[in-house]
């Protein structure tokens, strides 16, 4: 009976899967059957460098085993935000991720329809697929990583191996373990890559085969397929060797096909032996290099087929009115056709003829959907017609079988029955006799079937889903024929990939037939010679065809091969190669010159495009060209940038120009900086420095920091990342681009300008490992003369730099900086290129110490006065008795006990400004007098007085000396001269409420705050004058001191106050007078 539509229902997807269990459930060929058929080991999200300790497992690249995470997605598909080295809770380099440029739905198709006659596969044209294809750049790090630390281990087990004099290298067992590892290195790259680009363009197009994705995303699907079968490609051919990949790139010639066996030899062996003796391996397992490379094609596009089968199952069943198989519920054939029929008052006899679709074309079209005129019903015709397209893409994959089984349970065994005719003869008497005939009658029926289903010699695009059956049948006799003329001209072959196919497995068959003809007409002729029989009943009628109608071969010659797919008159098998994942895997099948050709064209393209959409393509040929770098160095060194496309003079090989440029992408994507160290590693020294230099600048937040440094020390050769943050933090320093805010920056403190934030937080590239402290301390100290130099001192701290050198000191910098930073200079282990010397370091702390000495004294000075701008030395006796009743005993006690509250509020004010002064003064006279000189060199003799750095080191604390020494010395007179001031003012308040009484009030007050060692029994009368740091004379006695201070050599001041000397010397002038007063009795309290 009819089915209904129902039957193309989720259901019936439900029964066809259980049918495709009956029918087999793995496909024959060794190839990878489905994009998700592994998964990723997640230990590749972890940090790792390329030392790995013993017994560490980190290349189990694909491990079937390991369940997906709590995502449900496969680790290593995870995005780089859950893929960051750090296992913190807080993503790093994420926070702020910056918006997405490019998505999905941005992508573009630059088609080039140009149609030159060089126009052919070995020219990468440029139409290549854009696209975000953010979710791959984490695999294809992890993917690279992995072989990298391979190949370090390798280079390692190289290098310990000690090959004895007796022993030839080729039979070292440890050489012979490390060259596998070797292969086995690649291998897992290879496939790597092809697995992830798979898995992507799986989930892609199961969005666009549900009606989920829009023409971009299927254009991506598309390049991702395109790409992982490239990759598959380089796997399959590099199971081969290395010669099987990189077919005759040097320039030699290619080797003829040749066989392990002369089948003429072989008369006493039956066909099927004869083709395993010719065709497979030999004694050593080796098959000839062409013959060994066209099986691992075809055995490659075979794995191509099958998985875009198997997809078109998964996904078009669900949701689609065309499903790929026919009903579940079919067993019978043509049910439809036959009822009507009865229908009729007809019977099938001699109505219903097996070549009745080429006999019994009649009328008008029909209503078969299918739209071709047929003797059988449209639904029998819409179901034949899926049934045989289901065969046919079952036979493209190589999984001949399942075909059969499937073409049996829907009713047609006898179609099953005329396609097994092609299995040569064996000694167990399975297989077809008569092979050679039976492959002649399929060659003719599949001539008269074109006559039908050709399309003619004018270029044409085939846009439809569904053929007529007899398409789909002529389809599969052009395979089974090796036809492939008719093959390319039959609107079936929807596909690039179908084409290559018709001519490979032609390619295979005729090389095959070739073994049986020579083979059989030896025999023949020693029949007819010896007038005997043929060793195997039946074959001596299975004469091959020797007219021009037998194909003809290329001899295993893939370019040759390939050559055949610009005459087919589709549009999707001629221009198939356009595209530039195809176009590859044309050239790689091609070998030779084609490869150099097609990988310097596309890196040209990926050099030059402005565009970061391509960045897909660009990942794809950066990382092409890494794997050739690394296996096959030497003509990795012969490519080169075509002569049109300009370098700039640059000299740096391919590979160094493609990763130059893909890292210059990924430092544009916060979300991938993740991966920019690996890529960096694997440059010239000269360009890692430069390049990873001009990337950290970029990076501001202090966890990305400690990601891409850490990397820097897993990737680089040691020290070289104490070189690159030497660069990175004196560029910072120095920079005078206006500032922007960056993703992950900090705010600036509170008055500190945004630029100066950035250049103080630069210092902290250097601060996360001691060894680096030494160059710390340099930078520190480079950075705070800048500031010094850009700004005078202020009373107050917002009006000056000095806020941020403050802040830089006492918030930014570790308290030990300097002293470890000598520690360091002094164990010297050699773990930092061109260290600094001890006595440099010395002086670079005696330097920072100084700077710090001026900060604390210039923060105790604003204080100072702020303290004495708002204490006031007068204040009013609010106890005195104007009047009243008492007696003279009560006066005389309500004034004393006035007089000791004046005393005690004074002596609690002289406190204040006593210490404020105190600090201040010290604090500046530490300056002032501090050992040796402020900011002068203890080691003045040092080599490296000759580099431009210290000389301008030299110059600049000379500025800073001449510009903040004078100013300290008047600032220190002005803290001693206004405190003397104020505490003179106390002096008057009190004389001026108190009058004659108020000298012993004073004395008393005085000799609280004695600072000598006398005893109370001592006359305190007159020394307490200059002694007490409430007496105005001791702070104008400490003014007049400063005069020998300034005049100390050891100080070296003199030289920097220059013009300002006579101004101190008028100042100390005044001090001495002004001492004279107050340390006399009688001038001090006679007011």
């Amino acid at each position: 009976m009819a089915s209904n539509d129902d039957d193309y229902g989720l259901k019936a997807y439900q029964d066809i899967q259980a049918q495709l269990g009956l029918w087999g459930e793995a496909s024959p060929s060794p190839r990878r059957k489905s994009p998700s058929a592994s998964r990723y080991n997640d230990s590749l999200n972890t940090p790792a460098t390329f030392g790995v300790s013993d017994g560490q497992e980190t290349d189990n690249f694909m491990d079937e085993d390991d369940a997906d995470d709590a995502t449900g997605r496969s680790p290593n598909l995870r995005s780089p935000e859950e893929k960051m080295i750090n296992n913190n809770d807080d993503p790093v380099g994420v926070q702020t991720p910056l918006p997405a440029e490019n998505d999905d739905d941005a992508m573009e198709h630059e088609n080039d329809n140009d149609n030159d006659a060089d126009a052919g596969m070995n020219t990468a044209h440029n139409n290549i697929i854009f696209g975000d294809d953010s979710d791959s750049y984490g695999p294809y790090h992890n993917a690279l990583l992995t072989f990298l630390q391979s190949r370090e281990r390798l280079s390692k087990a190289y290098s310990a191996v000690q090959v004895e004099d007796d022993v030839m290298q080729e039979e070292n067992e440890e050489l012979a373990e490390a060259n596998a590892a070797g292969e086995e290195a690649e291998m897992k790259f290879l496939s790597s890559l092809a697995e992830i680009c798979l898995l992507r363009g799986s989930q892609d197009g199961g969005k666009v085969g549900r009606g989920g994705g829009s023409a971009a995303a299927a254009g991506l699907c598309e390049a991702s397929k395109n790409e992982g079968n490239f990759w598959d490609l380089m796997t399959a051919l590099r199971e081969g060797g290395t010669d099987s990949l990189f077919y005759c790139v040097d320039g030699e010639s290619p080797p003829d096909l040749s066989l392990n066996n002369d089948p003429a030899t072989m008369l006493a062996m039956s066909p099927a032996e004869v083709l395993e003796a010719c065709l497979g391996e030999d004694e050593d397992g080796n098959t000839s290099l062409p013959l060994q490379r066209l099986n691992a094609a075809l055995s490659w596009i075979e794995a191509c087929l099958g998985r875009n089968f198997d997809e078109k199952i998964a996904n078009e069943y669900k949701n689609s009115s065309d499903p790929i198989l026919p009903p579940p519920g079919r067993r019978t054939m043509w049910p439809a056709t036959v009822e009507a029929l009865k229908r009729k008052g007809q019977t099938s006899r001699g109505k219903i003829h097996l070549d009745a679709p080429l006999q019994h074309i009649f009328g008008d079209r029909s209503t078969s959907p299918v739209n071709v005129s047929s003797f059988l019903e449209s639904e029998d015709e819409a179901n034949d017609a899926r049934l045989l397209r289901a065969c046919f893409m079952l036979f493209q994959a190589g999984r001949i079988d399942e075909a059969l089984k499937l073409v049996s349970d829907c009713g047609q065994a006898w179609r099953a029955a005329s396609w097994i005719g092609g299995e040569p003869l064996s000694s167990d008497g399975s297989g077809n006799p008569t092979r050679s005939l039976w492959k002649k009658q399929c060659r003719e029926i599949s001539k008269q079937m074109a006559r039908v289903t050709q399309v003619g010699n004018s270029p044409q695009t085939n846009a439809r889903s569904l053929h007529s059956s007899i398409a789909y049948e002529a389809a599969i006799l052009c395979l089974l024929s090796d036809d492939v003329h008719n093959a390319l001209n039959n609107p079936v072959f929807q596909t690039w990939e179908s084409g290559v196919h018709a001519v490979l497995h032609a390619e295979r068959g005729i090389i095959v037939d070739e073994v049986l003809k020579a083979h059989n007409n030896t025999r023949i002729e020693a029949a007819e010679e010896s007038q005997t029989h043929f060793p195997y009943v039946g074959t001596e009628f299975d004469a091959f065809d020797n007219n021009e109608t037998a194909p003809e071969g290329c001899d295993g010659d893939l370019g040759a091969a390939l050559e055949q797919l610009d005459s087919s008159p589709l549009d999707e098998i001629r221009e198939g190669s356009r595209d530039p994942f195809r176009n590859g895997m044309s050239s790689f099948l091609v070998g030779q010159n084609a490869v150099k050709e097609y990988i310097e064209e596309c890196a040209a393209l990926s050099i030059d495009a402005q565009n970061e959409d391509e960045a897909c393509f660009l990942r794809f040929i950066a990382h092409l060209v890494i794997y050739i770098d690394s296996v096959l160095p030497d003509f990795s060194s012969q490519l080169c940038l075509p002569p049109d496309v300009g370098s700039d003079g640059n000299d740096d090989s391919l590979c160094e120009l493609l990763l130059l440029k893909y890292i210059s992408y990924l430092s544009t994507r916060r979300d991938l900086w993740s991966h920019v160290a690996l890529y960096c590693s694997l440059l010239s020294v000269d360009n890692i420095l430069e390049t990873y230099s001009s990337f950290l600048i970029n990076v501001h937040s202090d966890q990305e920091r400690k990601m891409t440094l850490q990397q820097a020390r897993d990737f680089f050769p040691e020290g070289l990342d104490c070189c690159i943050l030497r660069n990175v933090v004196r560029e910072m320093i120095i920079s005078d681009i206006q500032w922007q805010h960056a993703p992950g920056e900090e705010g600036a403190p509170a008055g500190v300008n945004s630029a100066d934030a950035r250049k103080m937080r630069s210092i902290h590239w250097l601060c996360y490992y001691p060894e680096h402290w030494p160059d710390a301390l340099v930078c520190s100290n480079l950075l705070l003369r800048i500031f010094l130099l850009t700004e005078g001192v202020g009373t107050e701290p917002s009006d000056s730099n000095l806020l941020a050198c403050k802040i830089l000191c006492d918030k930014m910098l570790p308290d030990d900086l300097a002293d470890v930073a000598v520690m360091q200079c002094e164990r010297n282990d050699g773990n930092v290129p061109m260290p600094i010397s001890l006595p440099m370091a010395q002086n670079l702390r005696k330097e920072y110490i100084s700077i710090e000495m001026f900060l604390n004294a210039h923060t105790m000075y604003a204080q100072f006065l702020d303290v004495i701008a708002n204490t006031s030395p007068s204040h009013s006796s609010k106890s005195k008795m104007t009047g009243g009743t008492q007696n003279e005993f009560e006066k005389g006690i309500a004034d004393k006990m006035e007089r000791n509250a004046f005393r005690q509020k004074k002596s609690g004010l002289c406190k204040i400004i006593a210490k404020a002064a105190t600090r201040a003064s010290d604090a500046l006279m530490e300056v002032v007098s501090f050992s040796g000189g402020w900011l002068i060199d203890e080691n003045v003799s040092l080599s490296e007085e000759d580099t431009e750095e210290a000389q301008s080191r030299s110059h600049e604390m000379n500025a800073i000396r001449s510009t903040f020494l004078p100013k300290v010395v008047f600032m220190l007179y002005e803290v001693l001269d206004k405190t003397a001031s104020w505490l003179e003012q106390v002096v008057y308040d009190t004389l001026i409420q108190f009058g004659s009484g108020s000298e012993d009030m004073l004395l008393a007050l005085f000799s609280t705050f004695d600072v000598s060692d006398r005893s109370n029994d001592d006359d305190v009368t007159m020394d307490v004058l200059t002694t007490s740091l409430a007496a105005p004379g001791y702070w104008h006695s400490k003014a007049l001191s400063l005069a020998s201070v300034i005049g100390n050599d050891v100080n070296m001041i003199n030289q920097v106050l220059g013009s300002d000397m006579e101004r101190f010397q008028t100042s100390i002038a005044e001090s001495h007078v002004k001492l004279g007063r107050c340390s006399n009795r009688d001038s001090l309290f006679d007011r």
